[in-house]
């Protein structure tokens, strides 16, 4: 195992296995022994010499007679010294890390032989003092909180440096609840949570302690915290009179919550209706608790350990049978030495010959008279003239602070000092040299449209300045838009459609323009922009047609089938029944012939087509295909075998050639023509063939 400091070589390292462990911590002191004492006359001490890692660094000359017997290496000039037996040792003090090395005394005598003293010494070096932050990583100085019943709980420790890294253990009085071993690692920090998922009633001002260590040499370093909570009244109740209420006299009735803090908000209610109340409601009843310092008798009240947290105003209740007497309330005010407002280190920039204004807020009791401002650099601790800040009313502080060179940086601290004392953490600044700021990074577009873009970066330092950032958008050698803001996020307006921008970003402060960023961006085309937004209406319409067009095949393919069933069975007829007696009435008569039906005008016959028999009660079957063909006449032409032709040259019958339906409608008008005029009492059947166009067959009608 290498040990850690030794850089001269394997002669080093070698001489380190048989050395003797020794452990010193860092700005402390340490001696290490040398057995230089001389046997008797006429034997005597020549020289002791002092190396490290085979390097002299101190020597006494037994020959030599005062100061000028020691001599020392410039790191150990004015820190080391030899000291003659009985002793003989060499103390270093305020030691440093630079000092861990391994340290060889040798001894000469005039007559004994030379003697040799090895020592490995290990230089701790301590680590910090714990720090205690919450869940919004703000640091707690004393108490913690205050947090609500079941709700959670997380406190980290946090400690840096130490060589060799320190061991974290968070304490609840003398167990430990959580331990972190050491871990070697580049960044020296240590953190360790404390998690609580559910508080409860009894961590109400538990104290909880963080500690660090790393040498049984130096106790740990501690850090406590108290936890402060919001409790809830463990009951409420209305407090019984030991006489009955009598009508028309005021009487008191007292009500009493038990357990909360801060003291439960009473109110009366008569029924559903809020009553007003015009007695004060008490403080908190003040019960035994010792162990937070609460010490309460029949006629007096002592509290120990007082906290800010307690003032407020007390008021003593007796009661009898006759009801409840109250003392005039006392105030109570805790005086406390103030407290830094913002417990986190400041950074301020400020140009040479140029005033910063640095304001300095304490919580306090009573408010602070007195500050003291101090800065600390290279050159030591200066506290600065009372003429260079002011103290106002409200108990803060404010310096007007102007450098003048650069020694005039460094670390400001600022104290306040009341009735209580002066403040013990000082509240902290960063005193830096103002420069200008640096450039956007990590920027980008949060929403880009045909005519404008949401551009976010990330802000760096400000220079300790206030900081302006700005925005411009190019195409080409044509600037188009020029956008300022407090913070890095713009929003640009006015862009043109679909064009290729090129964005430049950038700080300003009174140190001057920070560097650039760029970044390209590509507007959309407002004609996609239009389209897109007209898709929905488009898509609409699309499948509106859709439809449209299945309806209406499903309607033809409906039709298709219609027809097909048709083709494939006989056409029926319709017959009137008269023309069935007639038509049965001339099959009993041998001696009547159709010929004569004919002569007369008034009487259709029927056709040659229909076949009348005896049994039959069916319509006529349909004449041949062939024929059908043969007689196809225009579409509109209606066409009887016999007395339609002739009909066609009487006066009442018109007929145009025109559609189906035309045909259709004109033989309607004429039957009605014929059933409405001399001759309506008789029945006869017109028989026409209309033309399908389908399948270019004839219908009987």
């Amino acid at each position: 195992m290498m040990v850690l400091g030794l850089g001269s070589g394997p002669n080093v390292w070698a001489e380190s296995l048989d050395a003797v462990n020794l452990s010193a911590v860092s700005g402390g002191d340490t001696t290490l022994s040398c057995n230089s004492h001389s046997p008797q006359p006429p034997d005597a001490l020549l020289l002791v010499v002092w190396y490290k890692n085979n390097m002299p660094i101190y020597s006494y000359d037994g020959r030599v007679k005062g100061p000028s017997a020691h001599w020392a290496d410039e790191t150990l000039v004015g820190r080391a010294k030899w000291h003659l037996p009985p002793h003989s040792v060499l103390h270093i003090r305020n030691i440093v890390p630079t000092d861990r090395a391994l340290y060889r005394c040798r001894v000469d005598f005039k007559v004994s032989p030379t003697r040799n003293y090895k020592y490995m010494l290990q230089v701790i070096e301590l680590p910090e003092k714990p720090k205690i932050f919450d869940e919004k990583d703000k640091e707690i100085i004393g108490t913690g909180g205050p947090y609500v019943e079941d709700s959670s709980l997380k406190l980290t420790c946090v400690v840096s440096g130490g060589r060799p890294m320190p061991r974290i253990r968070w304490w609840k009085k003398d167990k430990v609840i959580a331990q972190l071993d050491p871990v070697e690692d580049e960044t020296r920090l240590s953190l360790l949570e404390l998690r609580i998922s559910y508080l409860k009633r009894e961590h109400f001002e538990a104290v909880y302690s963080c500690t660090a260590d790393n040498t049984p040499i130096v106790p740990p370093l501690r850090i406590s915290v108290q936890i402060q909570m919001y409790l809830r009244p463990l009951s409420v109740e209305i407090l019984a009179r030991e006489q009955p209420l009598s009508v028309g006299q005021e009487t008191n009735i007292a009500c009493k919550a038990v357990g909360a803090r801060p003291p439960a908000t009473i109110t009366w209610w008569l029924g559903d209706k809020k009553m007003v109340v015009n007695t004060p409601q008490m403080g908190q009843v003040m019960t035994q608790y010792q162990r937070a310092g609460v010490i309460a008798g029949s006629a007096h009240l002592a509290l120990q350990s007082v906290s800010r947290d307690q003032a407020g105003h007390y008021v003593c209740v007796a009661s009898n049978v006759e009801g409840d007497g109250r003392s005039l309330p006392v105030p109570l005010q805790v005086i406390y030495k103030p407290i830094c407002k913002n417990t986190m280190t400041t950074i301020v920039g400020a140009a040479i010959n140029e005033a910063a204004r640095i304001a300095c807020e304490v919580d306090a009791f009573p408010l602070p008279k007195n500050f003291q401002w101090t800065l600390s650099n290279s050159l030591g601790t200066t506290e600065l003239d009372t003429g260079k800040f002011t103290i106002e009313k409200s108990g803060r502080s404010i310096l007007t602070y102007i450098p003048t060179s650069d020694m005039n940086y460094g670390s400001l601290a600022c104290r306040a000092i009341n009735l209580a004392g002066q403040q013990t953490e000082p509240c902290s600044y960063t005193l830096l040299p103002a420069v200008k700021p640096d450039p956007p990074a990590n920027c980008s577009t949060l929403n880009v449209t045909d005519d404008s873009a949401e551009v976010k970066c990330v802000a760096g330092y400000d220079g300790g300045l206030q900081t302006t950032y700005f925005v411009e958008a190019w195409e080409g050698e044509e600037l188009i838009a020029n956008v300022s803001t407090i913070l890095p996020v713009w929003q640009l307006q006015g862009l043109r459609s679909g064009k290729a921008l090129h964005l430049v970003f950038y700080a300003f402060n009174a140190g001057g323009r920070s560097e650039l960023t760029t970044l390209r961006i590509h507007t959309s085309s407002r004609l996609h922009t239009e389209a897109k937004n007209d898709y929905m209406i488009i898509d609409k319409n699309w499948i509106l047609g859709i439809v449209a067009s299945a309806l209406g095949t499903l309607a033809a393919v409906a039709v298709i089938i219609v027809l097909a069933r048709r083709r494939q069975r006989p056409l029926e007829y319709d017959v009137p029944l008269q023309a069935m007696k007639e038509c049965k009435g001339a099959m009993r008569s041998s001696n009547h012939s159709p010929i004569q039906d004919d002569k007369n005008p008034d009487v259709v016959p029927f056709g040659k087509d229909f076949i009348c028999t005896k049994d039959s009660e069916l319509p006529p079957e349909p004449p041949p295909y062939g024929v059908a063909l043969s007689n196809i006449q225009p579409v509109g032409v209606s066409k009887s075998a016999h007395s339609l032709h002739d009909r066609a040259k009487t006066p009442h019958t018109h007929h145009t050639p025109g559609s189906e339906e035309q045909s259709i409608s004109t033989l309607t008008e004429d039957r009605r023509s014929m059933t409405s005029g001399p001759l309506s009492q008789r029945r006869e059947v017109v028989t026409t063939r209309t033309t399908f166009l389908t399948n270019a067959r004839e219908s009987c009608v």
